[in-house]
């Protein structure tokens, strides 16, 4: 049986590369990324806007995927996309922990 991976993601937000693509191209990349994570069964629990609270993180959000090879998997897709030269952020990994 598969263990789920939880993803918390500190979002620092689109880099300047980001903004120098054509609307087109931004919306041509989002749709692969999405696509990648869709195949990963990446599913959000939670998503939240921070810039108000917090100068460094505009967002943070968790995210459950079916298991680590997914994640993993997804890990790579987004590489061959160059994706991190687009998006900043910092995220954790984790499994669920259950309290006695």
């Amino acid at each position: 049986m598969s263990t789920p991976v939880y993803n918390l993601v500190l979002g620092k937000g689109f880099t300047e590369a980001w903004y120098q693509l054509s609307k087109e191209q931004q919306d041509e990349l989002w749709a692969k990324v999405m696509e990648v994570e869709k195949r990963a069964g990446f599913k959000w629990l939670i998503l939240c806007n921070s810039r108000w609270a917090n100068e460094k993180f505009f967002d943070w959000g968790v995210i459950e995927y079916p298991d680590m090879e997914a994640f993993q998997a997804k890990t790579k897709e987004l590489e061959k996309l160059g994706w991190w030269r687009y998006w900043s952020g910092e995220t954790i990994l984790g499994t669920k922990m259950e309290r006695g």
